[in-house]
């Protein structure tokens, strides 16, 4: 009989313990690199940053005879990157992004997006 009350009071213990158990976290800001013309970042860390300039808009525009979407962000020193693209598979993963998602553009420097990745994962910070 001791050894099973001890044992309920063994996993009580456990259950009402103040340690949390979760899964990988990260935050991922914005980072603007000039340099090698990138820009990335996840929606869910730029909205929750502590300072007030970082942001990620990803945004489409269709009209008659023409279809593309155009990426803009500002890291935390307001820095910008921005950049736009008509080939259709890169706005296809542009449009698959969510709330949560992770994104990376490469870029010419000149305002056209060369590469295009996007993450949706369980350690993304959430919106």
């Amino acid at each position: 009989m001791w050894k099973k009350a001890s044992a309920v009071a063994g996993l009580a213990a456990l259950t009402l313990s103040s340690t949390a158990w979760a899964g990988g976290q990260g935050t991922f800001p914005v980072v603007i690199n000039t340099t090698n013309n990138t820009l990335e970042g996840s929606f869910g860390s730029a909205r929750h940053s502590s300072d007030p300039l970082q942001s990620l808009d990803v945004g489409f525009m269709v009209g008659n005879g023409y279809y593309y979407a155009f990426i803009f962000a500002f890291d935390a020193t307001g820095t910008m990157g921005a950049c736009t693209t008509t080939n259709r598979d890169m706005i296809e993963i542009l449009k698959a992004a969510s709330p949560d998602s992770y994104i990376k553009v490469y870029h010419d420097g000149r305002g056209t997006c060369l590469d295009v990745e996007m993450r949706k994962a369980s350690y993304l910070e959430p919106k």
